[in-house]
């Protein structure tokens, strides 16, 4: 196997990690919408905007997937030679993509846990 397709295979994983937690997230919010229904008053106007706030920065995430998945393709799509031209940017652009990711779930992480204490 070649460089190449060791960092094609490295991406294809991370994404994939990244694309259920999304999901594992994603179902988070929708039990916790349902136990903001149970809530009255104050307290269900502050839950509905934190659950407004986690899905905006899942929608981040989302983004912030769909710009590592371009940056894939482009990697699947390259000539080994093109691939020897291109792999500093790629390399760049992809660790970009992966420290924005990562930035995202502190933030998710923080903003869910936040969430959830009030429904506790």
């Amino acid at each position: 196997m070649g460089l190449k397709e060791v960092y094609q295979q490295k991406i294809e994983t991370q994404l994939s990690d990244w694309e259920s937690t999304v999901q594992e997230y994603s179902i988070k919010i929708k039990e916790l919408k349902a136990k903001a229904e149970t809530l009255e008053g104050q307290a269900k106007l502050e839950c509905h905007e934190r659950l407004g706030v986690l899905e905006d920065k899942v929608e981040g995430l989302q983004t912030k997937l769909e710009s590592g998945k371009h940056e894939y393709e482009k990697v699947k799509a390259a000539s080994e030679e093109a691939w020897e031209d291109m792999k500093v940017g790629t390399e760049k652009a992809w660790d970009n993509v992966k420290s924005g990711v990562e930035s995202g779930w502190s933030s998710l992480k923080e903003a869910m846990d936040k969430a959830t204490s009030k429904l506790k």
